[in-house]
């Protein structure tokens, strides 16, 4: 096994080295250009000091504006509740270092929840320190911990599958499945006292999601549907129930997709991809905006295009994961310049914003032949995406005012676009390091595409890219989300598999 190895207390100590394009994941404009997907030409961005340096003086300058309509005031496993990878924070505007990091003796830890000035995480696969813990923002030392939810359920010596939720009353609920096969628990956490107050019993047997409010997703063989149900705050009542929704796809289907996508919610409307009833056959997934407070599904996108056809049958475009940005709901869109043959990939990927109010299509951007949009998220006025086209990576910025591409870059080609704040995007590369692998970031000025900094992470025992993506997978490799989140302080506050970590 290789030996672990410490997060650098300084850029000197593990080569934490800024750097400028020429010998970063992200090219400088020397890199190879291709045609513009709009009319008006896309700008290479220019990552000379003075662009980089004008980029950081008009974020620095810029007012704090509201990312979402979400009044959370803890930390949302992605950034808010309109799912955009966007956090509520100041940007990054230089390569951020280790401000502490801390070992308590765990191994395989809960993605992190952010309360207050506190840090919840932990483990009970562990010999010491076991529980949950809430770590001081400011030098990460332990404030306190739960030990005895590990002493129920089978749970020692697991680390399990955990989720938290903010609750009205400034309080945290924590679900924790035991590993006996007894019901899950729902614990309610004082986080000033560090104790369990509570437990809640769902009024409803569903899969909670909490987007400003509960709601909770099943289905019913013997209705003949799915289900999207609404929960008090408390859990104990169903407030409403939208069964508009057909039953799962068999596992076996080569197009399997589960019955409904990660949600989005915004003023107090849950925009939802799912398999509607009401549809031709074969069904595909389509964004529905429905009313979080009465359950009413307010409209339904339906304009996909045929994506696929063959075999007699015709296969439309998958509206994917939702994301609110720029007052804008935005979903993928494939197969624009004609349907793929039967078993082949769709051609003319693009991105969609529509009006969150009357579900108006406002701007589709423009495909372009062979390329393909992996992921996207929001920076300021601009989605930056991941664009796959002829074996090479690029990143192209689309505004968000018209879908029109502001500029392109290319990128190396296991470059991944994380996360953002403040306008800046937070970009992550696996390169070679000394435990196999380690951890390239930078950080991308949204409005312009100018590189703004670069550093390098260890790798070892770091999922640093784990869990981030317009699709994610909760349950893959027992994490809860992402490896980190952005503080309200503008602070990275993260997870190794056997510790904690701020950098700032």
């Amino acid at each position: 096994m290789a030996p672990k190895r410490r997060f650098a207390r300084n850029a000197a100590a593990a080569a934490l080295s800024l750097a400028l394009a020429g010998a970063v994941g992200v090219q400088g404009p020397g890199g190879r250009a291709a045609a513009a997907p709009s009319p008006a030409a896309p700008t290479v961005p220019d990552d000379s000091p003075a662009a980089r340096d004008a980029a950081i003086a008009r974020l620095r300058a810029a007012p704090a504006r509201p990312v979402c309509a979400d009044p959370s005031a803890m930390s949302r496993v992605y950034g808010t509740s309109c799912n955009s990878r966007e956090f509520p924070a100041p940007p990054i505007l230089a390569a951020p270092r280790v401000a502490w990091e801390a070992k308590p003796g765990w191994w395989s830890v809960w993605s992190p929840f952010l309360v207050g000035r506190l840090v919840l995480t932990g483990s009970c696969n562990n010999d010491t320190n076991a529980g949950l813990s809430a770590l001081d923002m400011a030098t990460g030392k332990i404030v306190w911990r739960i030990a005895s939810i590990c002493d129920v359920g089978g749970r020692r010596g697991s680390m399990g599958s955990v989720a938290f939720h903010e609750l009205p009353s400034g309080e945290v609920l924590m679900i924790y499945p035991r590993q006996s096969g007894q019901p899950t628990d729902f614990y309610v956490i004082d986080p000033k006292a560090g104790r369990i107050v509570r437990s809640l019993t769902p009024a409803a047997n569903v899969a909670l999601r909490s987007q400003g409010a509960f709601t909770g997703v099943s289905q019913s063989n013997r209705d003949g549907v799915s289900y999207i149900t609404g929960l008090s705050p408390a859990l104990d009542k169903v407030l409403w129930r939208n069964g508009g929704f057909r039953l799962a796809m068999a596992k076996d289907d080569p197009r399997y997709l589960p019955t409904f996508s990660p949600p989005a919610a915004d003023g107090g409307v849950l925009f939802q991809t799912a398999r509607s009833k009401d549809q031709a056959d074969p069904p595909t997934r389509q964004l529905h905006a429905i009313d979080l407070h009465t359950g009413q599904t307010l409209w339904r996108h339906t304009d996909q295009p045929v994506a696929e056809r063959g075999n007699g049958s015709a296969w439309r475009s998958d509206d994917g994961t939702p994301m609110v940005a720029g007052g804008k709901v935005i979903v993928p869109v494939q197969g624009l310049l004609g349907p793929a043959a039967y078993g082949r990939k769709p051609d003319g990927d693009a991105l969609r914003a529509l009006d969150p109010r009357s579900g108006a299509v406002l701007w589709t951007s423009r495909p372009v032949a062979g390329a393909t949009i992996a992921d996207y998220v929001a920076a300021g006025d601009v989605l930056v995406a991941e664009v796959d086209r002829g074996g090479m990576r690029e990143l192209w910025g689309f505004r968000l005012a018209d879908g029109g591409l502001a500029w392109r870059r290319p990128a190396g080609k296991e470059v991944r676009v994380l996360a953002s704040s403040g306008g800046v995007a937070y970009l992550s590369e696996r390169v070679p390091g000394a435990g196999g692998y380690d951890f390239r970031v930078q950080g991308l000025d949204g409005q312009t595409g100018v590189l703004l900094w670069t550093t390098v992470l260890p790798g070892h025992d770091n999922p640093f890219d784990s869990q981030w993506g317009v699709v994610p997978d909760l349950r893959a490799g027992g994490v809860q989300g992402p490896a980190w989140r952005i503080g309200r302080d503008g602070a990275i506050y993260g997870i190794l598999l056997n510790g904690a970590y701020k950098l700032q």
